[in-house]
């Protein structure tokens, strides 16, 4: 989990770096895979013949919990960083995000200082 987590995180430095929006979408995908090692890890520590003990167990699952909010974190920033180059959510249209409630695709901030600015 450790080094899924590193390299999300290179990934998502990289993202803010050079505001590389496919990379930032790459990088939900990449999540997956931290996904995947935590739901494992919490099926080996929820086993009935784990043989460590409850703080072990308990030590494990928060640190595995932490490194999957790690993951998560990148995959935001790598949202965020999509948002400020392309004024839009990854993976939503315009029409999808207003209906729900979210952020127009430009700021308000924006379109104030650029009249005419949809």
């Amino acid at each position: 989990m450790g080094k899924v987590a590193v390299q999300l995180a290179v990934k998502a430095a990289e993202v803010v770096r050079t505001r590389n929006v496919v990379l930032a979408v790459e990088l939900d995908t990449d999540d997956d895979a931290m996904d995947v090692l935590h739901r494992e890890m919490m099926e080996v520590l929820m086993d009935q013949h784990w043989p460590h003990g409850v703080r072990a167990a308990v030590d494990i699952t928060l640190l595995a919990r932490y490194y999957e909010r790690f993951a998560d974190h990148a995959v935001v920033v790598a949202g965020e960083t999509v948002y400020a180059v392309t004024g839009q959510e990854p993976g939503s249209s315009r029409s999808e995000r207003v209906g729900a409630g979210m952020r127009p695709a430009v700021p308000p901030s924006y379109r104030a200082t650029r009249p005419g600015c949809a």
